[in-house]
């Protein structure tokens, strides 16, 4: 494993996978209001499985800080922008609106006579999650795609400076501005008025809001390429699954202490930055899993990984297509949906997603 140029974490996909099945399960309980879901046990998690958005942001910001490193290493602070944001369009922006196009055409077909323009065009540039009225209008989940894509171009920016900075200086200007922002929207947002969670749910989760879920990741990948942190990583410390297990605990715990998350201004402020410390630990944790017996028994967990991106962008239209059906339970509606939602993933991965990115990166 090299310090100076990019590096591979294959563990990382069984988070992905199980980032992205998480919302997929979390928006069955939720569309279908299935109230007999369980309330206890481990599969508690999936009631809020919204924290997998959170997951794939921590991750996000691992694997985005080693690709613009490793770029930085190669074409230097001034050259590294443009190959940077190719892979990153090339990954990103095809799915997105080939995805938004059906999701218009086959579910919500209203969409293609109402603000048709606007929505087209928000879409397009990655900003519909800055309003209220294209926040999530086309095939909901993508509103976090925004702020993804708005984080590249943070990304950008400031590479050059995240690594060259001291850790905690980057760790303190990141938590800062974040709790800056989400304590702003405490205070502009009261939860009382009308749309008040929804509204200070879509203004919390905007860039400025995450940063300090994406920081984790980023410095874990500043981390990873110092000559210690790769050795940390490769040496496999027996402590750090133990240490994850116990913060992703306490993050639960916290969370389900004041499940009214909305009511409470210090934790909407801090909580994300609690989520983000067991999240990247988690990360870390799957780091230091590569042996060969490990990577063999996980192949099928890995694949859903490799296909996740395609699991979250197609899952709510499978969903609502058949929400349709009046007479589908959710309990056999959430198996339906999970298998026709990885087979319309593995096709697009194989068939479209793959091929076009081998093209236009060969090409570029």
């Amino acid at each position: 494993m090299s310090t100076k140029h990019s590096i591979y974490f294959p563990s990382i996909d069984i988070l992905r996978g199980f980032a992205a099945l998480s919302v997929v399960v979390y928006h069955v309980i939720e569309h279908f209001d299935w109230k007999t879901y369980p309330a206890e046990g481990p599969l508690v998690w999936f009631r809020i499985g919204w924290m997998g958005v959170d997951l794939f942001f921590v991750i996000s910001g691992f694997v985005i800080g080693l690709s613009a490193f490793s770029e930085i290493a190669k074409h230097g602070t001034t050259g590294f922008q443009r190959p940077f944001m190719m892979r990153r369009f090339v990954r990103i922006v095809p799915l997105h609106y080939f995805t938004c196009l059906l999701f218009a055409a086959l579910v919500l077909p209203q969409v293609l006579f109402e603000k048709f323009w606007p929505n087209l065009i928000t879409h397009a540039l990655f900003v519909h999650n800055l309003f209220p009225n294209f926040h999530g209008a086309i095939n909901g989940p993508n509103w976090s795609l925004g702020t993804e894509m708005q984080f590249y171009v943070l990304i950008v920016l400031v590479a050059p400076w995240i690594r060259r900075t001291n850790f905690w200086a980057v760790l303190g200007t990141f938590l800062l501005v974040a709790w800056t922002w989400r304590y702003g929207c405490t205070l502009l947002l009261p939860t009382q008025a009308e749309h008040g969670v929804w509204k200070l749910f879509m203004m919390s989760t905007q860039l400025p809001g995450m940063l300090d879920e994406f920081v984790a990741g980023l410095l874990l990948a500043k981390l990873s390429r110092t000559e210690r942190g790769a050795l940390l990583m490769r040496s496999s410390p027996v402590w750090s699954m133990p240490l994850a297990a116990a913060a992703v605990w306490f993050a639960l715990t916290l969370y389900w202490s004041f499940a009214k998350y909305w009511d409470f201004p210090f934790m909407v402020i801090f909580y994300r930055t609690v989520l983000a410390t067991a999240c990247v630990l988690v990360v870390f944790s799957a780091c230091t899993l590569n042996a060969d017996w490990w990577l063999r028994l996980t192949a099928p967990l890995r694949y859903l990984g490799t296909i996740s991106y395609g699991i979250y962008l197609w899952h709510l239209p499978v969903l609502l297509t058949l929400k349709d059906l009046p007479w589908l339970e959710p309990q056999r509606a959430l198996p339906v949906v999970l298998i026709l939602t990885i087979c319309l993933a593995s096709v697009s991965w194989h068939f479209f997603e793959q091929p076009l990115m081998r093209r236009l990166v060969k090409n570029h």
